[in-house]
């Protein structure tokens, strides 16, 4: 399983069309094969700035995610709304139950 926090900075004038297309786009990818969580958070201390949180089965089912054709419309209609490139975490997660000690 992996985690993924992507970061975008959008500028000001085009958050309403940024947040618009990003719901329209969840339901789709939450339907994805091998997606368990894709949420969109905003960060409370830096006006603009959206994470997407993903999780996935795997890095491929994350590959695939990033190929569908919905997400490359989606990507050339939001890129130009950005403020900075985006940037892509991506961690394995090792254990999701409290108390586990991780190898």
């Amino acid at each position: 399983m992996i985690l993924v926090d992507a970061q975008c900075s959008i500028v000001p004038e085009r958050l309403g069309d940024f947040i618009r297309e990003a719901w329209k786009i969840m339901p789709v990818v939450r339907k994805e094969s091998g997606c368990s969580r894709y949420e969109l958070l905003s960060d409370v201390s830096v006006p603009g700035l959206y994470h997407f949180i993903e999780e996935w089965e795997s890095r491929q089912h994350l590959d695939d995610h990033i190929a569908q054709p919905h997400m490359k419309e989606y990507f050339a209609k939001t890129t130009p709304w950005h403020a900075a490139p985006t940037t892509m975490k991506i961690y394995t997660i090792r254990s999701s139950q409290p108390g586990t000690k991780n190898k």
